[in-house]
């Protein structure tokens, strides 16, 4: 990961070198922000170094796809919901699991379309 790390340091450096003090309004929220993405840096080197959650090639067979999943806001109730691609095109519409709102699901007709 010392890419990430490399930009955070080029970044550190140019706050460091700019007129705004450690202690300034400015200053505490670009240090903050910096503080952020070296936390986020070293989880990304944690998690992508784990060994458990990496899948060789020699793990896969040839029947494995990657399956894609469809990210969704509750128009009633705002909950975020996610569809796997089976579902988004055989069913017509899902419950939410919030609110119980009935949501279409499905893809249209282009020529259905009002555009």
């Amino acid at each position: 990961m010392e890419y990430f790390e490399k930009k955070i340091t080029y970044l550190r450096g140019l706050c460091d070198g700019s007129d705004f003090p450690a202690d300034s309004k400015e200053g505490k929220i670009f240090h903050g922000i910096l503080d952020v993405l070296d936390d986020m840096a070293f989880m990304l080197e944690t998690f992508m170094d784990d060994e458990d959650m990496v899948m060789d090639d020699e793990d896969m067979d040839e029947t494995d796809e990657p399956i894609f999943f469809y990210s969704f806001i509750c128009p009633n109730c705002g909950e975020e919901i996610d569809v796997d691609e089976e579902t988004m095109e055989t069913e017509k519409e899902i419950e939410c699991p919030g609110c119980g709102n009935s949501i279409p699901m499905g893809t249209a007709d282009i020529d259905e379309l009002n555009i």
